[in-house]
């Protein structure tokens, strides 16, 4: 039965796409809805109408659920939508480029030179008041160095070995989050370290519009480049060898991918913190459901890892409601059990 659906899924991949944006817009306009205070359905969309083109009369709805709906709940929905997308990419680019069913955004240490970055900017705005802007710049330069640091000591006579570039990222990793958890430990109060633990659980509250922008571009562009790479990416997960015979230059498709998996993770992570599991999981399931053709992986992982944030950023508004769950625990809570069971299921093989 499976083995059928599948099949019917990878026959017409188009229809998915359909039904997922679908999806999408519905999950974006039902997460704009709930909250700790629910907002009817159709007020939403009167709201975003009468914003966007003028139309229909709010009058009759309160200014402060206007401002709910306009000010706080669309910038998070779209940088839920902007920050699932772009962790998903970055997953299928990594799993691509080393070939590796483990492979995630973070491989290459990004989460924990983020961590470090913001920690730091968290310490410095002590004295120096730097406010979101300045943890969000912190994290993108922390999650920028530490890639940089992995590119320039993977290298070896010109190229870049998979296996080298996860050790290296292993390691670096650890020097970035030894750092930051010493910073943390030398904190000087304890709010500090709820501030700083927060902020590495993930979480997309306090979301504004000017949040979404780099995000939702890098994303963009990073998919469209994806889709125009499909079939180099094919190549090369059959191998080096057989890449190379079909004409793919293997030493510049990978860098390309590193930079583009640095900058999707980067900015995503300095906007939202480390949210685990995205990465890793949404590309397996979808995998396992239409095969390893990057023409249909890449579309479908995105609308899907879309979907999954926004809802996962729902679970974490409503579980402990009016109080606010870390996403970086709902997608850890969700993505850990459903990996273990397609794992377990043992009708998943990675690659084909």
């Amino acid at each position: 039965m499976l083995k059928k659906v599948c099949a019917r899924l990878r026959e017409h991949t188009a229809g998915c796409c359909i039904v997922l944006f679908a999806a999408l817009v519905f999950s974006v306009i039902m997460s704009i809805s709930l909250g700790a205070v629910t907002i009817p359905f159709a007020d939403v969309w009167k709201i975003i109408f009468h914003n966007l083109f003028g139309v229909f009369d709010v009058d009759g709805i309160k200014e402060g659920t206007r401002d709910i709906v306009w000010r706080i709940r669309i910038p998070r929905a779209l940088l839920g939508l902007a920050v699932g997308g772009s962790l998903t990419l970055s997953g299928v680019s990594m799993q691509a480029f080393t070939r590796n069913p483990l492979a995630e955004p973070y491989v290459l240490g990004i989460s924990s030179g983020a961590s470090a970055g913001a920690v730091l900017a968290m310490i410095v705005g002590v004295w120096l008041p730097s406010g979101k802007l300045g943890i969000s710049g912190g994290a993108f330069i922390g999650a920028m160095a530490s890639i940089a640091i992995v590119y320039v000591l993977a290298q070896s006579g010109g190229e870049i070995a998979p296996i080298r570039l996860v050790l290296v990222g292993v390691a670096v990793s650890a020097i970035f989050r030894a750092a930051t958890n010493y910073m943390v430990y030398m904190a000087p109060h304890d709010a500090f370290v709820r501030e700083a633990t927060f902020w590495m659980l993930g979480g997309l509250s306090g979301a504004e519009g000017k949040d979404v922008c780099a995000p939702l571009a890098v994303m963009t562009v990073s998919a469209v480049l994806l889709c125009i790479l499909a079939h180099p990416l094919n190549a090369m997960m059959m191998g080096d060898s057989s890449a190379v015979t079909l004409g793919v230059d293997v030493n510049l498709l990978r860098r390309v991918l590193i930079v583009d998996s640095a900058l999707l993770t980067a900015t995503a992570v300095s906007v939202s913190g480390c949210i685990g599991f995205v990465g890793l999981l949404i590309p397996h399931i979808v995998r396992s459901l239409v095969g390893a053709d990057h023409s249909r992986l890449v579309p479908l992982s995105l609308l899907l890892g879309c979907i999954f944030m926004i809802w996962a950023d729902v679970a974490a508004r409503l579980v402990n409601a009016p109080a606010e769950l870390p996403v970086g625990i709902i997608t850890a809570l969700i993505g850990g059990p459903v990996f273990l069971w397609m794992i377990k299921a043992r009708h998943y093989a990675f690659g084909r």
